[in-house]
């Protein structure tokens, strides 16, 4: 077998295991998700799997990787935005940041399980994504004081804001599955809810940055 050859197709097998992995992540939970059925999933022997990957943990922090990326390719347009009209760019962001929620609606719940059970896998994660948060916030936060300042902006704590931007989208997706099981709403009900909320998150905070106080 040619070597080129051999290379694609371990590529492939990797790629293989590792989509079959984050399914059963996102399906199931990170401790539901065994390694058995990562490979049964995956159509490779329990044997093979560990030869790519040693342990569960090895998969599941590639799977966290990708998905950062893919995060941070949406969250990028944020740092290059026109930050002369403050609420455009906070629109912006929130519309970025939700709209990735959206297009990986079971990711926050998948995040929240592993936090709430197996915080420790997340250590590496969250330094990354905190330093990220940060440099938006620093990037945008003298903006928004010129703003406040000039009086064209309510006076607000800027970490507040961006708590709630983040908070207010992920509450959404953290309950979305929840709300279509109880009320068995069908997918196109679940859609048109999601696309409501996003106008309503955007609404409330525009009316927490701009209406009267």
């Amino acid at each position: 077998m040619a070597k080129n050859e051999s290379n694609s197709i371990h590529r492939n097998t990797e790629q293989n295991i590792m989509a079959a992995a984050e399914e059963l992540f996102l399906e199931k939970g990170y401790r539901a998700a065994t390694t058995v059925k990562i490979a049964e999933k995956a159509g490779v022997t329990h044997a093979m799997l560990h030869y790519y990957f040693r342990t569960k943990e090895q998969i599941f922090i590639k799977v966290l990787d990708k998905n950062q990326q893919e995060l941070f390719s949406f969250v990028r347009p944020i740092m290059t935005m026109n930050t002369e009209n403050a609420w455009e760019t906070i629109k912006g962001a929130i519309s970025l940041f939700y709209d990735f929620l959206n297009s990986h609606r079971r990711y926050a719940p998948m995040i929240y399980d592993v936090q709430s059970q197996n915080p420790e896998l997340l250590s590496r994660y969250k330094k990354n994504t905190l330093e990220i948060l940060g440099s938006l916030v620093a990037k945008h936060k003298e903006m928004l004081e010129k703003e406040m300042e000039a009086g064209r902006m309510n006076k607000v704590d800027v970490f507040q804001l961006f708590y709630n931007m983040l908070s207010m989208c992920a509450i959404t997706f953290l309950s979305v599955h929840a709300i279509e099981d109880l009320f068995s709403h069908t997918p196109e009900r679940i859609d048109e809810f999601v696309a409501k909320r996003k106008e309503e998150i955007i609404e409330t905070l525009y009316l927490r940055l701009y209406g009267k106080t």
